[in-house]
């Protein structure tokens, strides 16, 4: 029966707490209509049936999240009061980054288990369960939830970014990715996937306070291993990121947050790419929708994939901008056009060497959302054990 589903949260009730007044009220948005509402942080981020399956027995993946929770909850906790420490000149900032490190695993796997991700496993997809498909197949799979993680702590830089009017967003992917740099257009990856060169992760703690790992060219004002108080306008470019990364819902603690960022939302969609090998063999994938930090690299890509830059093949500076803006070439379009020559370059070196794309040789890559065709699953068929895929950490 219906009632035996509990409300089901794709975002950790642990971490929505800390985005809530005094009276637990979130303030959310519904990104596409973008209408803005209170509501108590225990009936945001949820959705009644989020986890159901057909060959699961009804709450089970619910309980087992809510395992979980019980011990984050507790290190979400242990690691403000640490950056509060840290800021009184108590404590290292190593101290916060052995925390933070000591829960990557879940951090991921929380990743995994939002309503964003869910989303684009099941976009386009004639059954709606496959969602739990690819979500069991990622959080199951430890070597590579380890591998992942250890990337991440290993070779991206991090850092404390910290808003005192409490006025960081909650996206509905929980962890917040973006590209800060054009790596190509490829089949079953964005340019923003974990594990690549110049990429930022945003991971939230509350309003107040964000995790950020990232390589390459960060903002200015992001600087690695200390704690960056942000400005108002900062605090803004960051929450244009959080929203950007949602699909259906975003929250914030400040109403005013909330709404500049709506301002901010550009509606996009996962996309499905098709390959066709010369063996006659053909593949398809979801590939996570691109996102840029920085504006310029977004007209830049832009203006790659809708090939543009073709038609500005052989002119020179001092012609005549083909866009018809009756600029000089070099005044207009310059930048755009040259920033694709340089990503079919890097394409073509890519292929040389697909590691070159990695934030190092020996990182792992977060997979491609959903890959299909060549390997057809029938999404009835589960035979997860799910008891045991974290054990407690003492």
């Amino acid at each position: 029966m219906a009632n035996d589903v509990v409300n089901q949260h794709y975002i950790p009730q642990c971490v929505l707490k800390h985005f809530a007044n005094t009276k637990n009220q979130v303030i959310e948005t519904l990104v596409d209509s973008k209408r803005v509402y209170k509501t108590n942080y225990r009936q945001s981020m949820s959705e009644r049936y989020t986890y159901e399956h057909p060959s699961l027995e009804k709450n089970k993946l619910e309980k087992y999240f809510s395992k979980i929770e019980g011990y984050f909850g507790k290190a979400i906790y242990e690691i403000l009061g640490i950056i509060e420490q840290h800021e009184n000149g108590l404590i290292e900032f190593k101290k916060i980054q052995s925390l933070v490190e000591r829960y990557m695993r879940e951090f991921i796997i929380f990743y995994y288990r939002s309503g964003a991700l869910l989303h684009e496993f099941s976009f386009m997809q004639e059954n709606e369960n496959v969602k739990i498909n690819y979500l069991l197949k990622n959080i199951l799979n430890s070597n590579y939830i380890r591998n992942l993680s250890e990337t991440i702590i290993k070779y991206y830089n991090i850092s404390i970014i910290k808003s005192d009017e409490m006025a960081f967003l909650l996206s509905d992917q929980y962890l917040s990715t973006s590209a800060l740099s054009i790596k190509g257009r490829f089949l079953n990856i964005s340019n923003r996937h974990l594990g690549f060169k110049g990429v930022i992760l945003l991971i939230p703690l509350s309003s107040k306070y964000y995790i950020a790992y990232y390589d390459g060219n960060a903002p200015g004002y992001i600087l690695p291993n200390k704690v960056n108080a942000l400005t108002d306008i900062q605090t803004r470019e960051i929450n244009k990121t959080i929203i950007n990364n949602s699909y259906k819902k975003c929250i914030g603690f400040q109403e005013y947050s909330v709404k500049n960022a709506i301002v901010d939302f550009e509606r996009k969609s996962p996309s499905i790419t098709l390959g066709h090998y010369t063996s006659g063999a053909k593949t398809g994938a979801t590939v996570k929708k691109e996102l840029f930090f920085n504006e310029n690299d977004q007209e830049s890509w832009d203006f790659f994939i809708t090939s543009k830059f073709v038609k500005f093949k052989n002119t020179k500076r001092n012609d005549n901008c083909p866009c018809g803006s009756e600029k000089k070439f070099k005044k207009c379009c310059i930048d755009n056009y040259e920033a694709s020559m340089i990503t079919i370059n890097q394409l073509d070196q890519i292929n040389k060497n697909p590691s070159s794309i990695l934030v190092n040789p020996n990182a792992t890559a977060e997979k491609g959302i959903a890959e299909f065709f060549l390997e057809k699953e029938d999404p009835r068929k589960l035979n997860f054990n799910i008891e045991n895929i974290l054990t407690k950490k003492k």
